[in-house]
């Protein structure tokens, strides 16, 4: 069975160095080279808006939700952390990506913290998983120091769970 979630207001969280809150599609230019759906990466702001677009869908339809990654002290656009491909079993699928130039310090590590805390505590989601290709070293290592397991893997990809 598969899970709906509704907010009345898109819910903004706070962690220690980051604001997480919506896009806006005049931030477009600013996540070319980070946006992607189903496989698909944008090539331009015009796909970005498109891909938002989708993500927006997604939010209205209870199937997800993504939220902006900000710094707190200059308020420069970072990333992205999502529940995403709905809720199936009332588990949320966490998805993340950081710009190059910002990974590396521990943001995404506290991004996930915050969007895995909100799932589990406000949404009352049963558990968080995540999904990382076999080589992907630094996505594993974020979702270790954000609290997962390892849980199984498969030809293509490791599945972690939150604890």
């Amino acid at each position: 069975m598969t899970e709906k979630y509704y907010f009345e207001v898109f819910p903004e969280l706070t962690s220690e160095r980051l604001l997480l809150r919506e896009i806006r599609l005049s931030e477009a230019n600013q996540m070319i080279d980070i946006t992607a759906y189903d496989g698909q990466q944008a090539k331009n702001s015009i796909d970005v808006v498109n891909i938002l677009s989708q993500i927006a869908r997604d939010y209205f339809n209870g199937d997800g939700i993504t939220w902006g990654l900000y710094l707190k002290s200059t308020g420069e656009f970072i990333g992205n952390c999502c529940f995403c491909r709905g809720y199936k079993n009332n588990i949320a699928e966490i998805g993340y990506v950081l710009k190059p130039d910002f990974r590396g310090h521990g943001y995404m590590t506290e991004a996930v913290k915050t969007v895995t805390e909100f799932g589990l505590q406000e949404m009352k989601v049963l558990q968080v998983c995540a999904y990382t290709e076999h080589d992907n070293r630094a996505s594993q290592s974020v979702l270790v120091k954000a609290g997962f397991r390892r849980s199984a893997d498969d030809r293509e990809t490791s599945k972690y769970l939150s604890n």
